[in-house]
């Protein structure tokens, strides 16, 4: 039995295969394995247990006003509960601030003082003197019915000071009964507004020369007792007993309750003599092998083409692991903001959804969505949000246009993440301020991964040549250089094409498909005509049939030939692989009847074998609804030229004869499309055949004047 030969298309992949093989890309099984082991290993590394650590469970504040699942929780053994650092730096910065001042007193500070007005008012000239000495010692006096502070008393935060006696004994002074030597110096300056400016400064100098403070701040004494307040500040919120209950089955959790089990879990580190468990790691690896395979096996049953395509597959299973890292991020730094909310899960599900399609991304931002969670401690809060938001993101990039239509998905994506993210606080009685911060992280979030999905397409379309919804409205364009061309040198086979651009667009629509991806497919599936355009009926414009002098195997060979003719244009054009693989596609594995038939009637009667395999089209059969689409509007619009297209029975028996043959040869096996589709496709192309036939009245001519008036 003879091997069948390979298809154009697979003889081409089989190229690009050998090409990446030898430049170091290689697509083999052991590469697929390392990939899949090494995203695991990498996702292994940011979960909990991921270094055999005992302290397997996380207890995080987002587990409040969740409801306790596991058994009841007792303790073993009695442990403390300690503070939180920032609770106990803030208890102890309080108990600080209110250590009072302690203090010392200056012996006859006022008399010290009034002894120095007699000494300064010698020194001045007699009117500003006998200003100092008249209103200074009243003025002193004044201020001396106060104690005096040395410096400023804005450092003291509490009401009371502590004054040390020489003996070692203390007394309180109220803070009310203290002015500091500030305060002094401008009551002085506030009393003397009458004394003529000439004088006045001298006066006001030479009294606050005479101020002597009668208190003096401690410096040493002060800081030894703030620093015996700190150390006698508890670390322990609570001390919990053998027996008591931590937590029971079905209570809601709460702050305390965290703090409890976070203690008790912290307690059995320190008590277990193995602080490394084997079975921890395993378990960890075990998880993250869980999360992975759901991709892996998703892309060997749904998507096997991506599976064996190592660049994807290691794509898509990385997302999880950058999902994780963030994750994990998000625990380690050290800030109160909750930046869980703003991981860009609903980016790669955007970038997903265009690269390849919605249900993968949904796949992916599952995974990616359970990442994230097992990262934080199995945090099912924000694994719900992300899944909500990556969903919204997905489906909101499905029909992806333009690229002004982000602002679609932003809005998408901010009303997903918000309804879930303010539903799920508003169960659990969340803090005001903090369902404003959540709120604010999925706004970032939703303006941030749309943005960064669009950034990465751009950059992959330029250069990998890679044809996403947003760059096929480029190639939608009658004046691109290939269809001028075919306008030019194949006329007829233009008009037929732009013919079954009109069938296959609408028939698209119809059925949910992607109508332009089926316009643009459409547009360039016959572009190989246009080297030996003479050669195909529709062209053959007062020419004789240059098949009728050649065999019939060889006519088959030329007519096959355009498909590879086709391939070569479009990559010598950069077309991208979603656009030229309609040109082989449209065609199938179909045979060439009318060659077949003519080589089966000139056999007749000889020892000629004529091979089928030499009447077919290389392939390969559409995989896809708008390849298929784009296959049964070529043929039908080739038909539609032989039969009357007035009569809508003829147009349907014509229709209905070309899906059937495509079906019976089995060149629709691969293609999503069901018989619900296919009678939507039929009915489609006959409306739209039945409207290029429509009639016109054929207008009358009006007699001439003259030949009137000679028939008179």
């Amino acid at each position: 039995m003879a091997t069948a030969k390979q298809t154009l298309f697979e003889q081409i992949r089989e190229e690009d295969r050998t090409q990446q093989q030898q430049g170091g890309l290689a697509t083999s099984r052991a590469l697929r394995i390392s990939i899949i082991v090494v995203a695991t290993l990498l996702l292994a590394a940011f979960l909990p247990g991921a270094l055999g650590d005992t302290q397997g469970s996380q207890y995080d504040r987002s587990r409040i006003g969740s409801t306790w699942t596991d058994e009841t929780v007792i303790a073993e053994y009695p442990f403390p509960v300690l503070k939180d650092a920032d609770s106990l730096a803030v208890e102890r910065a309080r108990a600080q601030s209110s250590e009072p001042a302690r203090v010392r007193r200056t012996a006859n500070g006022q008399e010290i003082a009034l002894a120095r007005l007699s000494n300064v008012a010698v020194r001045l000239p007699s009117n500003a003197a006998s200003i100092v000495l008249s209103r200074g010692r009243t003025l002193l006096n004044e201020m001396y019915q106060r104690e005096i502070l040395d410096g400023d008393d804005a450092r003291i935060s509490g009401d009371v000071l502590l004054e040390l006696g020489p003996s070692g004994s203390e007394q309180i002074i109220a803070r009310d009964n203290v002015r500091d030597s500030i305060d002094a110096a401008m009551t002085i300056d506030a009393r003397l507004t009458d004394v003529p400016a000439d004088d006045r400064r001298m006066i006001v100098e030479a009294l606050h020369k005479c101020i002597v403070p009668t208190l003096r701040i401690d410096e040493r004494a002060w800081q030894e007792a703030q620093s015996v307040a700190i150390q006698n500040v508890a670390t322990t919120s609570d001390i919990v007993q053998k027996g008591d209950v931590l937590i029971r089955k079905g209570q809601r959790v709460d702050d305390a309750s965290v703090r409890r089990l976070a203690a008790y879990r912290f307690g059995e580190l320190l008590r277990s003599t193995t602080p490394f468990s084997l079975l921890v790691a395993l378990g960890a690896l075990g998880h993250a092998a869980v999360l992975i395979s759901i991709i892996v096996l998703y892309l060997y049953f749904i998507r096997r083409t991506s599976f064996v395509r190592n660049g994807q597959l290691a794509t898509l299973t990385m997302l999880p692991v950058v999902s994780a890292g963030l994750g994990w991020l998000t625990i380690v730094l050290p800030t109160d903001l909750p930046l869980e909310y703003s991981i860009v899960v609903p980016g790669f599900a955007m970038l997903i959804s265009i690269l390849y399609d919605a249900r993968t991304a949904i796949v992916v931002t599952l995974v990616c969505s359970l990442s994230v969670a097992a990262a934080r401690g199995n945090d099912h809060v924000i694994a719900v949000v992300l899944v909500v938001g990556g969903a919204m993101a997905a489906y909101s990039a499905t029909n992806l246009r333009s690229r002004t239509q982000v602002f679609t998905s932003i809005a998408a994506i901010f009303v997903g993440l918000a309804v879930v993210t303010a539903s799920i606080s508003l169960e659990r009685a969340t803090p005001l301020l903090t369902v404003l911060l959540e709120l604010g992280g999925v706004a970032v979030n939703a303006v941030v991964s749309p943005l960064l999905a669009i950034a990465v397409i751009l950059v992959m379309e330029r250069s990998m040549n890679i044809a996403t919804d947003l760059r096929l409205e480029d190639f939608d364009n009658i004046n691109h250089p290939l269809l001028q061309q075919l306008n030019e040198r194949a006329p007829g086979t233009y008009q037929h094409t732009m013919a079954v651009v009109r069938l296959s667009e609408s028939a698209a629509a119809a059925i949910g498909a992607n109508a332009l991806l089926a316009r643009v497919g459409a547009m360039y599936h016959d572009i190989g005509k246009i080297e030996k355009s003479e050669y195909f009926i529709e062209n053959q414009i007062d020419i004789d049939n240059k098949h009728d002098r050649l065999p019939a195997k060889r006519s088959a060979a030329i007519i096959r030939q355009h498909v590879q003719d086709g391939i070569e244009l479009a990559r010598e054009y950069r077309l991208p692989e979603r656009i030229w693989k309609f040109i082989p596609m449209h065609h199938g594995t179909i045979v060439i009847k009318h060659f077949y038939a003519k080589a089966m009637a000139d056999a007749q009667g000889t020892d000629i074998v004529v091979d089928e395999a030499d009447f077919r089209y290389p392939g390969p059969k559409p995989d896809g609804k708008e390849a298929a689409i784009v296959m049964l509007a070529d043929a039908c619009e080739a038909i539609s030229r032989l039969v009357d297209t007035s009569h809508r029975e003829e147009i349907e028996r014509a229709v209905e004869q070309v899906v059937l043959d495509r079906i019976t040869d089995g060149q629709l096996s691969e293609t999503p499309l069901t018989l619900a589709d296919l009678d939507l496709v039929r009915e489609s192309f006959i409306k739209s055949l039945l409207g290029s036939s429509h009639q016109r009245v054929r207008y009358r001519d009006v007699p001439d004047a003259n030949d009137s008036s000679s028939q008179s």
